[in-house]
């Protein structure tokens, strides 16, 4: 069972040209677990915008077995990065999952691991645009009262 409450982490990307193109080693975000029960986890996330962070309060759904932790991140607002401008645009609709893995520390308080999306095709208008698979590293801990 994963412990209700706010936590905080950080993400990067494993291509460090994408950290740059963003401007930002590290993006930060805050989960707030609502509910735990059994296996199962529910919660809000919002990432930092001042660190390159996507708009808006996303939800996350997930499981963990075991030390395991699995969960995907669903954010309202889609921000996309063209790799060949470098260029960052934010688009109103929901983004793509994103797919979070990782492990459980013994004590229960910290979680890290990797996380990725899926190649997609994205309609922008009539134009297809062709989303990358992408993913990168991740950690988080329990902010204690």
């Amino acid at each position: 069972m994963l412990q209700l409450g706010r936590w905080i982490g950080q993400y990067t990307f494993s291509n460090k040209a994408y950290n740059e193109m963003r401007g930002f080693e590290h993006t930060t975000f805050t989960i707030d677990i609502d509910d735990s029960s059994g296996s199962r986890f529910t919660g809000r996330v919002q990432d930092d915008l001042t660190t390159g962070g996507t708009e808006g309060i996303g939800e996350i759904s997930g499981k963990v077995n075991g030390s395991v932790v699995e969960f995907v991140k669903q954010m309202p607002v889609m921000t996309l990065l063209f790799s060949d401008s470098g260029e960052s645009r934010t688009y109103n609709r929901k983004h793509n999952n994103i797919y979070y893995s990782g492990r459980l520390s013994a004590d229960g308080k910290s979680i890290s691991g990797s996380w990725k999306f899926k190649f997609s095709i994205i309609w922008i208008g009539f134009l297809p645009y062709f989303s990358k698979g992408v993913g990168g590293t991740w950690n988080m801990q329990l902010v204690e009262e």
